[in-house]
Protein backbone atom coordinates (compact mmCIF):
# COMPACT_ATOMS: atom_id res chain seq x y z
CA UNK A 1 0.00 0.00 0.00
CA UNK A 2 1.40 3.47 -1.03
CA UNK A 3 2.09 6.08 1.79
CA UNK A 4 0.15 9.19 1.42
CA UNK A 5 2.01 12.78 1.84
CA UNK A 6 0.17 16.24 1.50
CA UNK A 7 2.29 19.77 0.48
CA UNK A 8 1.18 22.56 1.81
CA UNK A 9 2.06 26.09 0.59
CA UNK A 10 0.31 29.47 -0.77
CA UNK A 11 3.02 29.13 -4.07
CA UNK A 12 0.97 27.40 -6.62
CA UNK A 13 4.14 26.91 -8.62
CA UNK A 14 5.79 25.16 -5.80
CA UNK A 15 3.21 22.76 -4.99
CA UNK A 16 3.50 21.79 -9.23
CA UNK A 17 6.76 20.99 -8.54
CA UNK A 18 7.27 19.14 -5.35
CA UNK A 19 5.44 16.33 -7.40
CA UNK A 20 8.04 16.24 -9.67
CA UNK A 21 10.94 16.21 -6.90
CA UNK A 22 9.19 13.06 -5.44
CA UNK A 23 9.34 11.34 -8.99
CA UNK A 24 11.20 8.29 -8.66
CA UNK A 25 9.36 7.14 -5.13
CA UNK A 26 5.98 7.75 -7.00
CA UNK A 27 5.15 4.06 -7.04
CA UNK A 28 5.83 4.57 -3.26
CA UNK A 29 4.31 7.32 -2.54
CA UNK A 30 0.69 9.03 -3.19
CA UNK A 31 0.97 13.01 -3.07
CA UNK A 32 -1.65 15.31 -2.45
CA UNK A 33 -1.43 19.13 -2.56
CA UNK A 34 -3.29 22.30 -0.06
CA UNK A 35 -2.46 25.59 -1.21
CA UNK A 36 -2.80 26.93 2.16
CA UNK A 37 -3.64 25.35 5.87
CA UNK A 38 -7.12 25.71 5.47
CA UNK A 39 -7.33 24.22 2.81
CA UNK A 40 -4.89 21.66 4.21
CA UNK A 41 -6.81 21.20 7.17
CA UNK A 42 -9.92 20.43 5.13
CA UNK A 43 -7.84 17.55 3.32
CA UNK A 44 -6.57 15.98 6.17
CA UNK A 45 -10.55 15.55 7.85
CA UNK A 46 -11.30 13.78 4.63
CA UNK A 47 -8.36 11.71 4.19
CA UNK A 48 -5.90 9.41 5.80
CA UNK A 49 -1.87 10.81 5.13
CA UNK A 50 1.17 9.29 6.59
CA UNK A 51 3.21 12.94 6.31
CA UNK A 52 2.65 16.87 5.98
CA UNK A 53 4.92 19.45 4.30
CA UNK A 54 4.19 22.79 4.92
CA UNK A 55 6.21 25.91 3.91
CA UNK A 56 6.58 27.82 7.23
CA UNK A 57 4.93 31.21 5.85
CA UNK A 58 1.95 31.47 4.63
CA UNK A 59 -0.58 34.49 4.95
CA UNK A 60 -3.99 32.88 6.68
CA UNK A 61 -1.95 30.35 8.56
CA UNK A 62 1.55 29.75 9.15
CA UNK A 63 3.20 26.64 8.95
CA UNK A 64 3.80 26.49 12.77
CA UNK A 65 0.08 27.10 13.40
CA UNK A 66 -1.14 24.69 11.02
CA UNK A 67 1.63 21.87 12.46
CA UNK A 68 0.08 22.54 15.84
CA UNK A 69 -3.14 21.47 14.85
CA UNK A 70 -1.65 17.98 13.06
CA UNK A 71 -0.27 17.43 16.08
CA UNK A 72 -3.58 17.88 18.25
CA UNK A 73 -5.72 16.16 15.80
CA UNK A 74 -3.76 13.83 14.42
CA UNK A 75 -0.66 12.84 16.38
CA UNK A 76 0.15 9.93 14.53
CA UNK A 77 1.20 12.24 10.67
CA UNK A 78 4.88 12.86 10.42
CA UNK A 79 5.25 16.42 10.13
CA UNK A 80 8.10 18.39 7.94
CA UNK A 81 8.51 22.33 8.06
CA UNK A 82 10.34 23.70 5.15
CA UNK A 83 11.51 27.20 5.24
CA UNK A 84 14.43 29.98 4.40
CA UNK A 85 17.56 30.02 6.58
CA UNK A 86 16.99 33.32 7.71
CA UNK A 87 13.89 32.75 10.03
CA UNK A 88 16.00 31.53 12.39
CA UNK A 89 13.67 32.34 15.72
CA UNK A 90 10.69 30.15 13.87
CA UNK A 91 12.83 27.66 13.22
CA UNK A 92 13.31 26.90 16.53
CA UNK A 93 10.06 27.38 17.09
CA UNK A 94 9.12 25.04 14.85
CA UNK A 95 11.12 22.41 16.36
CA UNK A 96 8.09 21.89 19.51
CA UNK A 97 5.70 20.61 16.63
CA UNK A 98 7.33 19.22 13.66
CA UNK A 99 9.95 16.21 13.17
CA UNK A 100 12.23 17.28 10.77
CA UNK A 101 12.75 20.84 9.25
CA UNK A 102 14.67 21.55 6.00
CA UNK A 103 15.56 24.72 4.47
CA UNK A 104 15.05 26.30 1.38
CA UNK A 105 15.47 26.23 -1.40
CA UNK A 106 14.69 22.34 -1.19
CA UNK A 107 16.58 19.68 -2.68
CA UNK A 108 15.20 16.64 -4.79
CA UNK A 109 17.76 14.55 -3.41
CA UNK A 110 17.80 15.85 0.47
CA UNK A 111 13.66 15.32 0.28
CA UNK A 112 13.61 11.75 -1.30
CA UNK A 113 16.16 10.89 1.65
CA UNK A 114 13.88 12.84 4.08
CA UNK A 115 10.27 11.06 2.89
CA UNK A 116 12.35 7.72 2.23
CA UNK A 117 13.55 8.01 5.70
CA UNK A 118 10.19 9.07 7.32
CA UNK A 119 8.71 5.96 5.29
CA UNK A 120 11.04 3.05 6.57
CA UNK A 121 10.96 4.60 10.54
CA UNK A 122 7.17 3.95 9.90
CA UNK A 123 7.95 0.33 8.81
CA UNK A 124 10.25 -0.39 11.50
CA UNK A 125 8.29 1.46 14.56
CA UNK A 126 4.81 -0.30 13.84
CA UNK A 127 5.82 -3.53 13.58
CA UNK A 128 3.55 -5.53 15.31
CA UNK A 129 6.31 -7.51 17.50
CA UNK A 130 7.89 -4.44 18.26
CA UNK A 131 3.94 -2.81 19.43
CA UNK A 132 3.29 -5.87 21.51
CA UNK A 133 7.03 -6.04 23.27
CA UNK A 134 6.36 -2.27 23.59
CA UNK A 135 3.29 -3.25 25.41
CA UNK A 136 4.97 -5.88 28.11
CA UNK A 137 7.34 -3.14 29.28
CA UNK A 138 5.50 -1.75 32.46
CA UNK A 139 8.24 1.04 33.31
CA UNK A 140 9.92 3.53 30.55
CA UNK A 141 11.28 6.63 31.33
CA UNK A 142 9.03 9.51 31.44
CA UNK A 143 9.98 12.20 28.93
CA UNK A 144 12.12 14.62 30.96
CA UNK A 145 10.64 18.09 31.61
CA UNK A 146 13.82 19.78 31.75
CA UNK A 147 14.28 19.41 28.48
CA UNK A 148 11.02 21.01 27.36
CA UNK A 149 12.59 24.11 29.64
CA UNK A 150 15.35 24.18 27.94
CA UNK A 151 14.21 23.78 24.62
CA UNK A 152 11.71 26.63 25.71
CA UNK A 153 14.80 28.96 26.30
CA UNK A 154 16.36 27.97 23.02
CA UNK A 155 13.53 29.09 21.19
CA UNK A 156 13.50 32.52 22.93
CA UNK A 157 14.49 35.72 21.14
CA UNK A 158 17.63 35.97 23.21
CA UNK A 159 18.52 32.16 24.63
CA UNK A 160 20.99 33.14 27.94
CA UNK A 161 23.51 30.94 28.95
CA UNK A 162 22.66 31.70 32.37
CA UNK A 163 19.22 30.88 32.50
CA UNK A 164 20.21 27.67 31.00
CA UNK A 165 22.91 26.72 33.80
CA UNK A 166 20.20 27.90 36.21
CA UNK A 167 17.95 25.59 34.79
CA UNK A 168 20.60 22.56 35.15
CA UNK A 169 21.33 23.40 38.62
CA UNK A 170 17.67 23.16 39.61
CA UNK A 171 18.39 19.12 39.01
CA UNK A 172 21.74 17.82 40.72
CA UNK A 173 22.21 14.72 38.87
CA UNK A 174 22.02 16.58 35.56
CA UNK A 175 24.55 19.15 36.57
CA UNK A 176 26.98 16.34 37.91
CA UNK A 177 26.01 14.31 34.12
CA UNK A 178 26.92 17.45 32.29
CA UNK A 179 30.42 18.29 34.22
CA UNK A 180 31.24 15.17 33.88
CA UNK A 181 30.58 15.31 29.65
CA UNK A 182 32.12 18.49 29.68
CA UNK A 183 35.39 17.21 31.58
CA UNK A 184 35.39 14.02 29.21
CA UNK A 185 38.14 14.06 26.32
CA UNK A 186 35.85 14.42 24.18
CA UNK A 187 36.04 18.35 23.99
CA UNK A 188 39.46 18.35 25.31
CA UNK A 189 39.63 21.15 27.39
CA UNK A 190 42.40 22.41 29.07
CA UNK A 191 41.63 23.37 32.32
CA UNK A 192 38.60 21.40 34.63
CA UNK A 193 35.25 22.96 34.71
CA UNK A 194 33.71 23.30 37.59
CA UNK A 195 30.31 24.39 37.30
CA UNK A 196 27.23 24.68 35.09
CA UNK A 197 27.85 28.52 33.05
CA UNK A 198 31.25 27.22 32.03
CA UNK A 199 29.97 24.10 31.06
CA UNK A 200 27.20 25.39 28.77
CA UNK A 201 29.12 28.06 27.48
CA UNK A 202 32.09 25.41 26.28
CA UNK A 203 29.82 22.60 25.57
CA UNK A 204 26.90 24.98 23.67
CA UNK A 205 23.15 25.23 24.37
CA UNK A 206 22.03 22.79 21.74
CA UNK A 207 24.62 19.66 23.35
CA UNK A 208 22.86 20.93 26.81
CA UNK A 209 19.65 19.71 26.00
CA UNK A 210 20.75 16.28 24.21
CA UNK A 211 22.73 15.69 27.86
CA UNK A 212 19.38 16.51 29.58
CA UNK A 213 17.46 14.17 27.59
CA UNK A 214 20.30 11.60 28.06
CA UNK A 215 20.84 12.30 31.39
CA UNK A 216 17.09 11.98 32.56
CA UNK A 217 16.72 9.02 30.50
CA UNK A 218 19.69 7.17 32.61
CA UNK A 219 18.71 8.23 35.69
CA UNK A 220 15.53 5.93 35.63
CA UNK A 221 17.78 2.98 35.53
CA UNK A 222 21.03 4.04 37.74
CA UNK A 223 20.11 1.04 40.28
CA UNK A 224 20.01 -1.55 37.59
CA UNK A 225 22.46 -4.17 38.57
CA UNK A 226 22.56 -7.44 36.83
CA UNK A 227 25.35 -10.43 36.39
CA UNK A 228 25.49 -9.33 32.34
CA UNK A 229 26.25 -5.17 33.01
CA UNK A 230 25.26 -2.53 34.80
CA UNK A 231 23.34 0.61 33.81
CA UNK A 232 27.01 2.80 34.51
CA UNK A 233 28.73 0.55 32.23
CA UNK A 234 26.07 1.43 29.54
CA UNK A 235 27.00 5.15 30.55
CA UNK A 236 30.14 4.84 30.48
CA UNK A 237 30.32 3.71 27.05
CA UNK A 238 27.55 6.03 25.40
CA UNK A 239 30.03 8.72 26.54
CA UNK A 240 32.84 7.12 24.54
CA UNK A 241 31.02 6.17 21.65
CA UNK A 242 29.47 10.01 21.72
CA UNK A 243 32.73 11.26 21.65
CA UNK A 244 33.98 9.16 18.63
CA UNK A 245 30.62 10.08 17.08
CA UNK A 246 31.21 13.85 17.71
CA UNK A 247 34.30 13.49 15.98
CA UNK A 248 33.55 11.77 12.89
CA UNK A 249 30.53 14.31 12.63
CA UNK A 250 33.57 17.19 12.69
CA UNK A 251 35.61 15.81 9.87
CA UNK A 252 32.52 16.01 7.57
CA UNK A 253 32.02 19.52 8.74
CA UNK A 254 28.09 18.91 9.56
CA UNK A 255 26.14 21.40 11.10
CA UNK A 256 24.96 21.89 14.70
CA UNK A 257 21.62 20.52 14.68
CA UNK A 258 23.08 17.03 12.47
CA UNK A 259 25.56 16.69 15.07
CA UNK A 260 23.65 16.78 17.86
CA UNK A 261 21.35 14.27 16.43
CA UNK A 262 24.00 12.47 16.08
CA UNK A 263 25.69 12.48 19.69
CA UNK A 264 22.11 11.95 21.28
CA UNK A 265 21.53 8.89 19.16
CA UNK A 266 25.15 7.59 20.36
CA UNK A 267 24.31 8.26 23.99
CA UNK A 268 20.98 6.56 23.52
CA UNK A 269 21.47 3.62 21.39
CA UNK A 270 21.53 1.08 24.01
CA UNK A 271 19.12 2.12 26.28
CA UNK A 272 16.87 -0.17 24.91
CA UNK A 273 19.07 -2.86 26.91
CA UNK A 274 17.97 -1.41 30.03
CA UNK A 275 14.69 -1.13 29.18
CA UNK A 276 14.30 -4.92 28.67
CA UNK A 277 16.53 -5.65 31.80
CA UNK A 278 14.78 -4.10 34.10
CA UNK A 279 11.27 -4.78 32.93
CA UNK A 280 12.04 -8.48 31.53
CA UNK A 281 15.44 -9.57 33.40
CA UNK A 282 14.38 -13.22 32.82
CA UNK A 283 13.63 -12.84 29.50
CA UNK A 284 16.97 -10.31 28.92
CA UNK A 285 19.51 -12.95 30.88
CA UNK A 286 17.96 -15.48 28.30
CA UNK A 287 18.88 -13.24 25.32
CA UNK A 288 22.31 -12.77 26.43
CA UNK A 289 23.52 -16.52 26.81
CA UNK A 290 21.70 -17.22 23.42
CA UNK A 291 24.19 -14.97 21.76
CA UNK A 292 27.26 -16.36 23.59
CA UNK A 293 26.25 -19.83 23.14
CA UNK A 294 25.08 -19.42 19.56
CA UNK A 295 27.74 -16.91 18.68
CA UNK A 296 25.25 -14.67 17.58
CA UNK A 297 24.82 -10.73 17.63
CA UNK A 298 22.78 -9.57 20.83
CA UNK A 299 20.28 -8.10 18.55
CA UNK A 300 19.58 -11.14 16.81
CA UNK A 301 19.59 -13.20 20.12
CA UNK A 302 17.09 -10.09 20.93
CA UNK A 303 14.45 -10.90 17.98
CA UNK A 304 14.80 -14.74 18.53
CA UNK A 305 13.94 -14.16 22.39
CA UNK A 306 11.72 -11.12 22.02
CA UNK A 307 10.45 -10.74 18.66
CA UNK A 308 12.11 -7.21 18.57
CA UNK A 309 16.06 -5.96 19.06
CA UNK A 310 16.80 -3.91 21.84
CA UNK A 311 17.75 -1.10 19.37
CA UNK A 312 13.79 -1.11 17.85
CA UNK A 313 12.87 -0.73 21.29
CA UNK A 314 14.77 2.48 22.44
CA UNK A 315 13.91 4.02 19.00
CA UNK A 316 10.15 2.83 19.36
CA UNK A 317 10.29 5.27 22.88
CA UNK A 318 12.04 7.67 21.45
CA UNK A 319 9.96 7.68 17.73
CA UNK A 320 7.03 8.17 20.55
CA UNK A 321 8.16 11.00 22.11
CA UNK A 322 8.75 12.87 18.47
CA UNK A 323 11.94 12.77 18.33
CA UNK A 324 13.93 14.28 14.96
CA UNK A 325 13.86 11.26 12.43
CA UNK A 326 17.20 11.26 12.02
CA UNK A 327 18.14 10.71 15.29
CA UNK A 328 15.40 8.15 15.73
CA UNK A 329 16.84 6.39 12.76
CA UNK A 330 20.48 6.37 13.74
CA UNK A 331 19.37 4.54 17.12
CA UNK A 332 17.01 2.16 15.07
CA UNK A 333 19.39 0.70 12.60
CA UNK A 334 22.78 1.72 13.87
CA UNK A 335 23.52 -2.25 13.76
CA UNK A 336 22.16 -2.64 10.62
CA UNK A 337 22.53 0.83 8.60
CA UNK A 338 21.91 -0.99 5.29
CA UNK A 339 18.45 -1.33 6.02
CA UNK A 340 18.06 2.56 5.53
CA UNK A 341 16.49 3.79 2.25
CA UNK A 342 19.23 6.58 2.10
CA UNK A 343 22.04 7.12 0.90
CA UNK A 344 23.57 9.86 2.19
CA UNK A 345 25.81 11.07 5.00
CA UNK A 346 23.95 10.79 8.42
CA UNK A 347 23.88 10.90 12.30
CA UNK A 348 23.28 6.97 11.16
CA UNK A 349 26.66 6.73 9.35
CA UNK A 350 28.88 8.43 12.21
CA UNK A 351 27.07 6.37 15.41
CA UNK A 352 27.36 3.38 13.22
CA UNK A 353 30.95 3.46 12.61
CA UNK A 354 31.21 5.00 15.90
CA UNK A 355 29.67 2.24 17.59
CA UNK A 356 32.01 -0.14 15.77
CA UNK A 357 35.45 2.13 16.69
CA UNK A 358 33.72 1.96 20.27
CA UNK A 359 33.73 -1.88 20.68
CA UNK A 360 37.44 -2.15 18.88
CA UNK A 361 39.29 0.74 21.26
CA UNK A 362 37.15 -0.76 24.53
CA UNK A 363 36.23 -4.29 24.21
CA UNK A 364 33.43 -5.23 26.50
CA UNK A 365 32.19 -8.20 27.53
CA UNK A 366 28.60 -8.26 25.65
CA UNK A 367 28.15 -11.81 24.26
CA UNK A 368 27.79 -13.21 21.09
CA UNK A 369 28.92 -11.85 17.42
CA UNK A 370 30.18 -8.50 17.49
CA UNK A 371 29.23 -5.99 15.44
CA UNK A 372 31.14 -5.08 12.27
CA UNK A 373 31.01 -2.22 9.77
CA UNK A 374 28.75 -2.98 6.88
CA UNK A 375 31.20 -1.83 4.09
CA UNK A 376 28.13 -2.06 1.58
CA UNK A 377 26.45 0.52 3.34
CA UNK A 378 29.54 2.83 3.61
CA UNK A 379 30.45 2.69 -0.11
CA UNK A 380 27.06 3.32 -1.05
CA UNK A 381 27.48 6.76 1.08
CA UNK A 382 31.02 7.20 0.06
CA UNK A 383 32.46 7.14 3.16
CA UNK A 384 34.36 3.65 3.13
CA UNK A 385 37.23 5.52 1.62
CA UNK A 386 37.54 7.80 4.77
CA UNK A 387 37.75 5.18 7.11
CA UNK A 388 41.17 4.76 7.60
CA UNK A 389 41.62 8.43 8.09
CA UNK A 390 39.16 8.62 10.40
CA UNK A 391 40.84 5.95 12.62
CA UNK A 392 43.85 7.05 12.41
CA UNK A 393 42.95 10.90 13.57
CA UNK A 394 40.39 9.33 16.11
CA UNK A 395 43.51 7.34 17.80
CA UNK A 396 45.77 10.37 17.73
CA UNK A 397 42.51 12.46 19.14
CA UNK A 398 42.14 10.07 22.18
CA UNK A 399 45.80 9.98 22.53
CA UNK A 400 45.98 13.91 23.17
CA UNK A 401 43.28 14.06 25.32
CA UNK A 402 43.68 10.96 27.55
Amino acid sequence: MKKTILFVDDDPLLLEVYPLMLDEVADRWEIDCAEGGAIALGKLAAKKFDVVVSDMRMPDMSGIQLMNEVRRLYPEISRIIISGLGDQEEIARSLETTHQFLSKPVKAKELVATISRIGKLDTLLLDDKLKALAGRLSSLPSFPSIYLQITKELNSTDPSIETIADLTLKDPALTAKMLQVANSAAFGLPDKVRNPFDAVQFLGLNAVRSIALSAHVFREFERLELKTFSALQVWTEALRCARITRLIMRFKKTDEAATEDACTAAMLRNVGKLMLAKNLPGEFEAMYLMAAQEKIPLAEAGRKVFGASHASVAAYLFGLWGLSAPMVEAVALHLQPGESDTRTFSPLTAVHVAHVFTGLLWPDKTPGKQTELDHDYLKAVGVEGELDAWRSEIKTALANNN
